[in-house]
């Protein structure tokens, strides 16, 4: 009988693991970094630094200046934005072969054209690097990436 009831355990915890496994070795899509995007933007709005902290490469974290660098910067893009207005199109790029989240929106504050809103991702979905501007000073995404 306990054989029998470790052979089950042992069953159900591979069918349990093994999906998982599997699933984290399937390359990451599109989708799945828009979804990302979208998730990182609403965190830095919301200046949820420890969220995107840990969602960060190991080198982008250090450069980001911990919490209180993360924090600033989204107090300071708020200031100097306003609220978002009117998202104006949203997408995935590729900048320099990495996945790029593209979001073009218009605010309150900063009226005289478009702002742009970048993550840039590694194949781990993890935050390589970030950029935010005036649409007129984005660098162009990669000539390649689809859907530019």
């Amino acid at each position: 009988m306990l054989v029998l009831l470790r052979r089950t355990l042992l069953t159900a915890g591979a069918a349990v693991l093994l999906p998982l496994a599997l699933s984290a070795q399937a390359p990451m899509s599109d989708t799945d970094y828009m979804a990302l995007g979208r998730k990182y933007f609403d965190w830095f709005i919301a200046a949820e630094a420890d969220s995107l902290l840990a969602h960060m490469s190991p080198e982008a974290r250090e450069n980001a200046g911990g919490v209180d660098g993360v924090t600033k910067a989204a107090t300071d893009f708020i200031g100097r934005a306003g609220l978002e207005s009117e998202l104006v199109e949203e997408r995935m790029t590729r900048r320099r072969g990495n996945p790029q989240y593209w979001r073009e929106a218009r605010y309150t504050t900063f009226v005289d054209e478009p702002l742009v809103f970048r993550w840039v991702f590694n194949d781990k979905g993890e935050i390589l690097g970030i950029g935010m501007g005036p649409k007129s000073r984005t660098p162009a995404p990669d000539s390649t990436a689809a859907g530019s």
